[in-house]
């Protein structure tokens, strides 16, 4: 059953709305391995910019939500609640009214990731930085608490087209939707901008070992720079299958990693964004509320048993890795790595199918929230959802404005719509670790959730956003 945090029955509703944002420098130490990117030895050396976590909270006089968007690239399950406890003994904030989520930045460490999905790397020296997130994002969000002031909200949808590609199947269209959330002070100053978009913050890979937010960043220094005074919160989208630019799984032909190419697209984002800001107006009379479900889906059920991966695991494992560089040369490419590196791939895709084959009866735990904010609302879940389901999501909310997130409280894996996975019916497992036939198909071969349980999280997730209306 859903979990409510609605407004309370004391008569005719009047919205006293009050608006806080804040901020908090969330950077990992320099002198760490670096987490995402495999093939590479070197340490971070320096920050290109800081890494950082926003909240925003709003208040209706009755219901209090709390948003937070972290340059990270996951949430874990863990993280989340020990932020919605300090939170609420800070502020009072309901747990189901707090959202928490990650850019999915790859220029981060891969930490404080959920416990459903496994072949994936362990906090390890990053375990005091880890320690101290709660603390940061919770004093983020008090600190937005303590700074309310009477606010205004609008929202609207602006696009971007042209500057993101379906990485899975490049003859797909993509959701290239911006929806905007605009807040502003009584008088009419800017107090925050929430904006969303679905995109693998991949624009920079292994051959930088600076710290640094991938496109999130840029995105967000253009529209503060176009709107002075305004905090810039960017929210991932349904980003499982959608990159930047033409990086869609092996084009040996994709323009190259860079600092510059980032910015540029970070830039024509924020474009995008002030134009549908310049549409938006708002109002003080929005109704708040907040409404979270758990659900549990079967795990997906794999055609190869423990014995048989686990020796698998066993082969590869007696290959020594090359003598990588500190970071990649510039021959090296997000797009095609896996096919210039297969093994890394293939043991991490074995120990992620031997994981599914030990506990094939333990579902797949999932949180689906949704926030409403007068004519807007988001609907948020932890997976790399693939962005036509996100799209579905949204064509069923009776709301003006949806936004909807993954990477959301937790993280759960890809999930692809369950026609996807009718493509690798029947495909040996050694066709399937074969990169130059396979490598389209991540984000499918490594989903953790079986055939048809994507639909309830599409259902689920509109059942909720009607139940806020």
């Amino acid at each position: 059953m859903p979990s409510w945090s609605p407004n309370s029955e004391k008569g005719p509703f009047v919205s006293n709305l009050t608006a806080g944002v804040a901020r908090a420098d969330i950077t990992p130490p320099c002198g760490l391995p670096h987490g995402c990117w495999s093939a590479r030895t070197g340490l971070a050396e320096g920050i290109h910019e800081p890494m950082i976590a926003q909240a925003l909270v709003l208040d209706d006089g009755r219901t209090t939500l709390a948003i937070i968007a972290l340059d990270l690239v996951f949430a874990g399950a863990d993280m989340t609640a020990a932020v919605r406890e300090r939170v609420q003994k800070l502020t009072g904030i309901p747990p189901e009214a707090v959202l928490v989520n990650a850019a999915h930045n790859h220029s981060a460490p891969s930490v404080s990731r959920g416990s459903t999905v496994a072949g994936l790397a362990d906090t390890g020296s990053f375990a005091p930085w880890v320690d101290a997130l709660p603390d940061l994002l919770a004093g983020a969000v008090y600190s937005a608490w303590r700074g309310r002031r009477p606010a205004r909200v609008g929202s609207g949808t602006g696009r971007a087209p042209g500057i993101s590609v379906n990485r899975v199947r490049r003859e797909r269209p993509v959701d290239d939707s911006i929806p905007v959330l605009r807040v502003d002070a009584a008088d009419g100053q800017p107090i925050a901008v929430v904006v969303s978009f679905a995109c693998h913050p991949t624009l920079i890979g292994g051959e930088s070992l600076l710290w640094n937010t991938d496109f999130p960043g840029p995105l967000r220094e253009a529209v503060e720079a176009g709107r002075p005074g305004v905090e810039c919160l960017f929210l991932q989208g349904c980003a499982g299958d959608i990159a930047g630019w033409d990086f869609w799984f092996g084009n040996r032909e994709a323009r190259r990693h860079s600092f510059e190419g980032r910015d540029e697209f970070g830039r024509a984002l924020g474009a995008a964004e002030l134009e549908a800001l310049e549409g938006i107006e708002t109002n003080g009379e929005a109704q708040l509320g907040a409404s979270s479900t758990q659900v549990e889906l079967r795990r997906r059920r794999i055609p190869w048993d423990v014995e048989e991966l686990e020796r698998r695991i066993g082969e590869l494992s007696r290959d020594p890795d090359p003598e990588f560089p500190d970071a990649w040369p510039e021959s090296v490419h997000t797009a095609t790595s896996a096919q210039d590196f297969p093994r890394l791939y293939q043991r991490s895709a074995l120990a992620m199918y031997a994981d599914m084959a030990r506990r094939p009866d333990e579902p797949v735990s999932a949180e689906l929230q949704v926030l409403r904010i007068g004519d807007a609302a988001v609907a948020a879940n932890p997976f790399e959802l693939f962005n036509e389901c996100g799209v579905r999501i949204r064509a069923g909310s009776p709301f003006e404005t949806t936004f909807v997130l993954g990477y959301t409280n937790d993280y759960a894996g890809y999930l692809p719509p369950s026609e996807d996975l009718d493509l690798l019916e029947g495909i040996a497992l050694d066709d399937l670790l074969d990169q130059d036939r396979y490598r389209w198909a991540y984000g499918i071969t490594n989903s953790n959730v079986d055939r048809g349980e994507v639909e309830r999280v599409v259902d689920e997730s509109v059942g909720l956003l009607r139940g806020v209306k």
